[in-house]
């Protein structure tokens, strides 16, 4: 055996370069991929206090950095044409005496682990004029919330989406999440589309809405 490795010692050593190589490439790759896995940003859209038009509408940050919450927009099939409304500002909470940026918007930075409270469903459609949600039968309406927002470490904005139901249930009108956690919106493409429509939004006058947009492509 002895004589062997030393007549082979070239074969071994190329062998044993290999296998160190290898062992090294696998645990760089688990180490990149939990590193990119941990600097993700991961935003959840949840309902909290109940299941009707008065539950909360919480916007959490479980991401590993803090982020920037830019805005929440609302998106619904409306009677003529699909509409996005920017939600994120408690208007209804606008009348001169609060002093605190905090108290009239949800816009702000956000701390890892924690969440912002944008106000009760019936205010997330009062401000985006959803008078239709309000008053659902039937089959009910749907509502599509999408937060965006800014990180240190992104070129780019991040955002996050989900789908509610709103329907009638016996005497009161009742919230339903579609999914059990929001859909994070990691594609370029579909970032870039987002951008666009926050410029669009920007532009128009507090509580307008821009019609014909394809909600499912959000």
């Amino acid at each position: 055996m002895l004589d062997w490795l030393t007549e082979n010692i070239e074969v071994v050593q190329l062998v044993a370069s290999l296998t160190t190589t290898v062992v090294w490439i696998v645990y760089l790759n688990i180490f990149l991929k939990g590193f990119i896995q941990q600097r993700r940003s991961s935003l959840l859209i949840n309902r909290g206090g109940g299941e009707d038009l008065d539950s909360r509408c919480l916007i959490s940050n479980m991401g590993d950095q803090p982020i920037y919450l830019l805005d929440v927009l609302a998106a619904t099939d409306g009677e003529t044409a699909p509409s996005l409304a920017s939600v994120v500002d408690r208007k209804e909470l606008r009348n001169g005496e609060n002093e605190r940026s905090s108290a009239i918007t949800g816009q702000g930075p956000v701390k890892s682990g924690d969440f912002v409270d944008i106000g009760s469903f019936r205010d997330v459609t009062e401000r985006a004029d959803f008078h239709g949600l309000k008053d659902a039968s039937g089959d009910g309406e749907r509502l599509k919330l999408i937060v965006v927002a800014a990180t240190n470490q992104a070129q780019h904005i991040v955002a996050a989406t989900r789908e509610f139901d709103i329907a009638a249930d016996s005497d009161s009108v009742v919230v339903r999440p579609r999914t059990v956690e929001a859909h994070q919106i990691r594609a370029r493409r579909k970032r870039k589309r987002l951008t666009k429509l926050l410029e669009e939004i920007q532009r128009k006058r507090s509580g307008e809405t821009v019609e014909s947009v394809d909600i499912d492509r959000l």
